[in-house]
């Protein structure tokens, strides 16, 4: 009998851990487009990017009723715009060639969001890390030389701030659409040294993301 309800007594506590995890974490997959800058130096302003994607998981931990710690895992894609002018011997242009150049990312923000009270809106803010895993040269452009790369750091830090909506779906199902502005803070140019200037960088993106309690 004591045995009986011993059992009943740990179902019972977990059945509720179980539900409480259920109204208080979140996961989910997000996608979305970027726009980068770059800011630091008179001669940042001459750095012309594409628009970028972005693709990767949420997760959210919900603090209170509105108030959770949000955090992504993506990979991101910057494109930066660059043009070559072509010259003959004689220094008469003969012409002018286009080409990309590739920043492959991992992006980490850790983010504090507040969604106001009843409304479906949301703000949310805090750091966010980024790791360079790859920079190239894109294939569309005839002479490939990594000597053609801008010298880049691997990492960039920074503060990310957003703002969004919440679209309820059914009880455990939404969408998220969010503005986001990831505003670098650190010197990410590895020529700094030899120019005496810095680079840092400046994200404006679309998120859209769906999330699923659990």
């Amino acid at each position: 009998m004591k045995n009986n309800k011993l059992l009943l007594i740990v179902l019972g506590l977990f059945l509720t851990i179980q539900i409480y995890a259920q109204n208080d974490f979140k996961i989910g997959i997000n996608a979305g487009i970027n726009y980068p800058k770059l800011r630091g130096n008179e001669y940042a302003k001459y750095n012309n990017f594409k628009v970028g994607y972005l693709v990767g998981v949420s997760f959210d931990y919900y603090i209170k009723q509105n108030l959770s710690l949000k955090t992504n895992i993506n990979y991101e894609r910057k494109i930066k715009k660059l043009e070559i002018t072509l010259f003959s011997y004689d220094a008469n242009v003969t012409g002018k060639e286009n080409y990309n150049e590739i920043y492959e990312y991992i992006n980490l923000p850790i983010l504090l969001k507040y969604e106001f009270g009843n409304s479906k809106f949301f703000a949310n803010g805090g750091p966010f890390f980024n790791y360079l895993i790859n920079q190239k040269i894109d294939s569309n452009y005839s002479n490939n030389n990594s000597n053609l790369h801008s010298k880049q750091k691997k990492i960039d830090f920074g503060l990310s701030l957003g703002i969004g909506t919440n679209i309820s779906l059914n009880e455990k199902n939404d969408l998220t659409i969010e503005i986001r502005d990831d505003l670098g803070l650190i010197d990410t140019s590895d020529a700094s040294e030899n120019t005496n200037s810095t680079l840092k960088t400046n994200s404006i993106k679309l998120i859209i993301g769906w999330n699923i309690g659990i």
